[in-house]
């Protein structure tokens, strides 16, 4: 029996991400300025939000365990691993909402840029700022897509864990 629950999970996974690529494309093809598709806009754009940073945060781990594995890898004179990138799966994160949590999609192009980014962050080749920067320009592109600058809607704003780590957020800011 526990086959067939693997083999489920699987699927299942398979459809959560189907669906969440599915909504992202939907959200973007989005045409009007509805009650309803302002209410998915800005779902999405909070949804995207949370898989900005968790990709970041993906790449920074990444880069760390690629140190390790290179530094074993030349230790024992085997061939050094390729560095590390990100795949069709970093599109795909899980995100808690109100009704629990669900999968969200950011498109691949967008994904191996912020990914590249918290690999560049963990190696100090950018620091906190550079990186929110650089991170919220990516940011901005996907609010394009999504056409959050039909509505007064705060636009997406990843990486804010850095600022406050640097203390660099207004806390009074709403």
């Amino acid at each position: 029996m526990a086959l067939f629950d693997w083999m489920q999970i699987g699927d299942s996974e398979a459809a959560q991400r189907a669906t969440a690529r599915k909504i992202f494309e939907q959200t973007v093809a989005a045409e009007g300025d509805s009650r309803e598709k302002r209410a998915l806009r800005v779902r999405q754009a909070v949804r995207i939000r949370v898989v900005m940073d968790k990709i970041f945060v993906a790449g920074t781990k990444a880069w760390a365990g690629y140190e390790e594995s290179r530094m074993i890898a030349i230790a024992g004179g085997d061939d050094v691993p390729p560095s590390p990138a990100a795949r069709e799966e970093t599109c795909y994160q899980t995100v808690n909402t109100v009704n629990g949590q669900t999968m969200a999609y950011i498109p691949i192009e967008f994904a191996a840029r912020v990914f590249e980014l918290g690999v560049r962050y963990q190696k100090g080749e950018v620091d906190g700022m550079v990186a929110v920067n650089s991170c919220q320009d990516i940011a901005n592109n996907l609010g394009d897509l999504l056409k959050l600058d039909l509505y007064a809607v705060q636009p997406i704003l990843p990486l804010n864990f850095l600022l406050e780590n640097q203390g660099e957020v207004d806390e009074d800011a709403e």
